[in-house]
């Protein structure tokens, strides 16, 4: 009985590894050496579109030989580097991706250089990127060439299928059989200057005080996802137009990270689909509050996760409002828009199916909200059935304190509204209450210790329970219609609601006689999260 049990113990147990990892194997870039425009297409200026692609710099910064063959006796090999590359744009707060689903560069034959960070360039057998070796390739030749569709890639694995390919293919496609026995069909131009590489629409290049970012990045076959923090490299670039001719340029210097780390004021994190598909990063940058509304930016950029993004989850405080919503992808086809839904306690975004957010590509979304931010989680679903878990989560910034609840409108004309200054927290001895309305009036500011929703004339409602007052003041608005009322907030203070509205007294208002009443708050002094 002891054998068959000594054989049990030695049986493999499960363990979290990548299915085609290989142990040393991490490859990484350097830098985005140029940019080049390759020429223009389509309607009379600023109409059309422009092509552009990225030069770059890599290494072998692992201990692994790396497998680099691009062809064996005429058929095509799949064992070889293919590099990425994309356009951000970051201006009026946001960064958004201006290029589209651009094609990438197929690197079929090793040069294994000695240069740049990569060390001293180590000897070893030919059709391998040895350890130690650079790869430099400028934006004349990156942009020739071997250019094939992202699509026909999984970013996780780091693999190509050659047969049935684009390249196997042809352009236009030849005939059966030999549009899929894997060996190259011929690729033909037809004379457009901009055909597969990087396209970027005249108009997006012509945003006031916009700052351009490129981003090239690297994919082999096995490499570890752990050890893809050095893949991507940006670098400013700077595009400069004479007459309805582009030219491009880069500047600064070139930083090995993802492009959504050069967003101003925004802060990113990562998530991925352990150890079975690869990453997402979300950026997020939150500004306001402005009369009582925080603004909230998402870029959600997919490094390399092959299942692709179905939807983007963000919880929220179940009474909170929520106002400006909007999304951007990286076309201009109405008909794919992700549709925006909201329940009691998530706001979602939805792709179609023609629409997943691929490798490669940055989508964004944003929003108004009262409820301030806190620590959260941003939720990605996967596109496409695989391996792995339904969602990825990535650790973000999202609207779950409520300091102050929205009750209701209120009534009357001009219109007024009731709201903070600052946030209730203990202590905060500048926090005040405000009164929006009629300017130079008289306005009664009331607190009181339980809310209500009381009927009045003309369809106006009381939101304040009058028996319970905790405090009022009165006051002269001034020339702009504002008045304000402090209330500093003491470090001792324990956690209360109070409910807060207030009227104001117009002559000849039209409801009730000369009253206007203003909307109303639920203020939750030293309040945590949601009500």
């Amino acid at each position: 009985m002891r054998a068959p049990l000594f054989a049990f113990c030695l049986l493999p147990l499960p363990l979290l590894a990548q299915s085609n990892a290989v142990p040393g194997l991490d490859v990484s870039t350097y830098d985005l050496v140029d940019a080049t425009v390759y020429g223009r297409r389509g309607p009379a200026f600023p109409g059309g579109e422009i092509g552009i692609n990225l030069g770059h710099s890599m290494c072998n910064s692992g201990t692994t030989f790396i497998p680099w063959v691009g062809n064996s006796g005429g058929v095509m090999v799949p064992t070889f580097p293919r590099i990425a590359s994309l356009l951000a744009r970051e201006s009026d707060g946001r960064m958004v991706q201006v290029s589209g689903k651009s094609y990438c560069k197929h690197s079929r034959v090793a040069f294994n250089f000695t240069g740049g960070p990569c060390g001293t360039c180590q000897s070893g057998p030919s059709q391998t990127w040895r350890p130690s070796c650079s790869d430099v390739y400028s934006s004349g030749f990156s942009g020739s060439g071997s250019l094939g569709p992202t699509t026909e890639i999984d970013p996780w694995l780091g693999t190509w299928n050659p047969v049935g390919s684009y390249f196997d293919r042809g352009d236009p496609e030849v005939a059966p059989p030999a549009n899929t026995d894997g060996v190259m069909s011929p690729i033909n131009w037809g004379g457009d200057p901009i055909k597969n590489r990087m396209i970027v629409a005249e108009v997006d290049l012509e945003k006031p005080g916009a700052v351009f970012w490129g981003q090239v990045w690297v994919s082999v076959i096995g490499e570890s996802g752990d050890n893809r923090n050095n893949n991507a490299t940006t670098r400013q670039a700077v595009f400069t137009r004479s007459g309805t001719t582009y030219s491009a340029a880069v500047t600064g210097a070139p930083i090995v990270t993802s492009v959504l780390t050069r967003w101003t004021g925004a802060s990113t994190a990562l998530g991925r689909n352990g150890y079975d598909d690869g990453h997402f990063m979300v950026g997020v940058k939150v500004t306001g509050p402005v009369q009582g509304l925080w603004h909230y930016e998402y870029a959600i950029h997919n490094l390399d996760n092959h299942r692709g993004g179905a939807a983007f989850r963000i919880p929220i405080c179940p009474t909170a409002r929520v106002t400006n919503v909007g999304f951007r992808d990286i076309d201009r086809n109405l008909l794919n828009e992700w549709q925006f839904s909201r329940t009691a306690n998530e706001l979602a975004w939805q792709a179609p199916a023609s629409n997943p957010q691929d490798w490669n590509t940055i989508y964004n979304v944003w929003f108004d909200s009262d409820a301030a931010p806190l620590p959260g989680t941003f939720a990605i679903d996967q596109a496409r059935i695989g391996p792995g878990a339904l969602s990825v989560a990535v650790a973000s910034s999202v609207p779950g304190q409520l300091w102050h609840e929205y009750l209701g409108a209120g009534c009357g004309a001009p219109t007024a509204t009731f709201a903070a200054v600052g946030q209730p927290t203990t202590p905060n001895p500048n926090y005040a209450l405000r009164v929006q309305g009629a300017p130079s009036s008289l306005a009664l500011m009331v607190l009181t210790f339980a809310g209500a929703n009381t009927t009045l004339g003309n369809g106006c409602r009381q939101w304040i329970d009058t028996t319970q007052v905790a405090g009022t003041l009165l006051v002269n608005t001034d020339a702009s219609g504002s008045a304000t009322w402090s209330l500093p907030v003491p470090a001792a203070f324990p956690p209360l609601d109070l409910f807060g509205q207030a009227a104001v007294f117009v002559p000849g208002g039209p409801v009730l006689g000369e009253l206007v009443l203003s909307s109303a708050l639920r203020v939750r002094v030293g309040g945590i999260g949601c009500p």
